[in-house]
């Protein structure tokens, strides 16, 4: 086959390298930073190691672990976060059984007494005659001049002055595991039996304040410590993690890979870096004339996805719409019968990442405005059918009482979200709603009619949900975004984790294009990457495609799948152009 493409880098003026999309608001995103580096290889000397429940002690930017030998001695050792130097530390007070920091001493308990240490000199001020209820390891804090020690299900409390023991507290959360201190008055309740489960509970007042999930490997919970009340340590000898995590409207974020939004309304995190290749095969089943055809390429820039290092076939026409969709546009000779050819359409360095956007609770839906700016994605169409009455009803079923956009959206979120997940037809959504189950693209259908209803613009968003183990990209995916004033455009992903959280998915989408309504202006019928252009359709009975689009990762990573089961059609040539059918 005569080799005739071209690869180039182009960029077309501002428009290209700066595509504002319809309304957007322009999101600067700036690298979250560690408070400290962490090593990628750390082990103690020795071969020593250490117990999976005892937990780690912090102080200031030092750590404290004990170890063991095969022979069971012991050994403290000290690792400065800042210099990553690690030095044991004499200590012949026997087996160590909790410990922690308190007014800028290190408590230590044994099992017949408690030692208060000076940090840097490793001296002991005073020795305190309280023995410890178990040979084995027991989480302590202190707090309010009393040694707060993890029994069971509650809190023993000793007056350090006095010895006296107080009242036992009762917990709120069954099988905690670990006790970590925040501040004077605050604790982290920590079990791994319910999800890694995280809760804040409030000495003074005896209540849980918050809980949350924390995203990491159970095992390392064993080794969290607090450094500030926003944000938390893990260094885990035994799992090898190590890093840090960050709280984010109630959630909490690995920090490697993180990024906020310049306003703070959005944190993206957990970034996957892959290679993407389009290759288009042709065969003319007739001979053909010269013709030109379309592609459409993935959306450059988005609060989700990033594309760099991009290369297009030469020579063609780029196009790009006012919402940042684009287009490729470009001439194949003239085919013989029964000739095939391999073109490389494109490239680019894609990143994807997983994103949560934090609304306003209080924020108001704007109906007038929205109607002013957002007309297109506010129509009534075939496929919302907004004054339906089964809409309708369903509508005021949902949000009765509702006023708040925040409010409106968790509804629909949750509501489409339970609707079971089946093949579809490409139905209305009055009739989605009557049966009760559909496609990605029938449930996005029933988003659009609801939230257009409110007065809050939708659109429709194609897109490619990735099985990250495969090598081929199917086009076989939709969901909603929904605009929100002051954020812009966030996904509403009823199919992929976490599902009924509005602004918030942990499918990392590649986007080709956002669009009003199902059919895309430069594509003729169905959902489709490329086709002959419009004005040559004809010609489509000639000629065979079938695009692929091929993804490299260009780094090792351990990830989880997302845990969605789209109809996965895969591509087949028909003589119209290539099939892609979206479920």
């Amino acid at each position: 086959m005569k080799q005739w493409i071209l690869f180039f880098s182009i960029f077309i003026g501002s428009g290209f390298l700066f595509a504002k999309e319809q309304g957007e608001f322009p999101s600067d995103w700036t690298s979250v930073s560690p408070t400290f580096s962490y090593p990628s290889v750390f082990s103690f000397p020795e071969s020593e190691s250490v117990e999976l429940f005892e937990s780690l002690l912090q102080s200031r930017n030092h750590l404290y672990f004990q170890t063991r030998t095969k022979e069971k001695q012991i050994t403290i050792y000290e690792y400065n976060l800042e210099t990553k130097e690690i030095h044991p530390k004499p200590w012949d007070k026997g087996k160590i059984l909790g410990w922690t920091e308190c007014n800028s001493e290190l408590l230590i308990q044994t099992k017949q007494k408690l030692y208060a240490l000076q940090p840097k000199s490793w001296e002991i001020k005073k020795e305190y005659n309280l023995p410890s209820p178990s040979s084995s390891w027991k989480d302590i804090i202190c707090s309010g001049g009393n040694l707060v020690r993890l029994e069971k299900d509650q809190l023993q409390q000793v007056h350090l002055e006095s010895l006296e023991e107080r009242p036992f507290l009762p917990l709120p959360m069954k099988s905690v595991q670990r006790i970590v201190k925040v501040n004077e008055t605050e604790i982290l309740l920590i079990s791994s039996f319910s999800g890694n489960t995280i809760q804040l509970f409030s000495l003074p007042d005896q209540k849980t304040k918050k809980e949350w999930k924390f995203p990491t490997n159970h095992r390392a919970l064993f080794k969290l410590t607090s450094l500030k009340e926003d944000r938390f340590l893990v260094f885990d000898p035994i799992t090898k993690i190590y890093g840090e995590w960050i709280m984010f409207d109630d959630h909490i974020f690995p920090i490697v890979g993180l990024s906020k939004r310049s306003d703070g309304k959005a944190v993206r995190f957990s970034p996957i870096e892959s290679t993407i290749q389009y290759q288009l095969e042709l065969s003319a089943t007739s001979e053909i004339r010269e013709t030109k055809l379309v592609v459409v390429l993935p959306k450059k820039d988005t609060y989700s996805q990033e594309l760099r290092a991009e290369t297009f076939y030469s020579p063609s026409v780029f196009g790009l719409d006012e919402t940042g969709n684009r287009t490729l546009m470009f001439t194949i000779p003239a085919m013989k019968e029964g000739e095939s050819k391999l073109l490389s359409l494109y490239q680019g360095n894609l990143t994807r990442y997983k994103i949560h956007w934090k609304l306003d609770p209080n924020s108001l839906v704007n109906r007038v405005e929205n109607e002013s700016k957002f007309p297109n994605e506010l129509r009534d169409d075939w496929f919302v059918k907004l004054e339906d009455p089964i809409v309708v009803g369903k509508r005021d079923e949902l949000f009765q009482g509702k006023t708040t956009l925040l409010e409106i959206l968790s509804e629909t979120a949750k509501y489409v979200s339970s609707i079971p997940y089946q093949s579809g037809k490409f139905e209305a959504a009055p009739y989605v709603i009557l049966k009760n189950n559909g496609g990605c693209t029938e449930h996005s259908y029933v988003t659009m009619s609801l939230l257009r209803g409110m007065g809050i613009p939708t659109r429709l968003v194609w897109n490619y949900l990735p099985t990250e183990s495969s090598s081929e990209m199917s086009f076989n995916h939709k969901y909603v975004e929904v605009w929100v004033d002051g954020l812009g455009w966030i996904p509403l992903e009823p199919l992929a984790p976490p599902k009924s959280k509005p602004g918030v998915t942990h499918a990392r989408h590649l986007v080709f294009a956002v669009l009003p309504k199902p059919t895309h202006p430069k594509i003729v019928g169905g959902d489709r990457l490329v086709q002959i252009a419009k004005d040559q359709i004809p010609l489509g009975k000639q000629l065979k495609m079938k695009l692929t689009i091929l993804k490299k990762e260009t780094g090792d990573r351990l990830e989880e799948e997302i845990g969605i089961q789209p109809n996965r059609i895969r591509t087949r040539a028909i003589q119209a152009g290539e099939d892609l059918v979206v479920p």
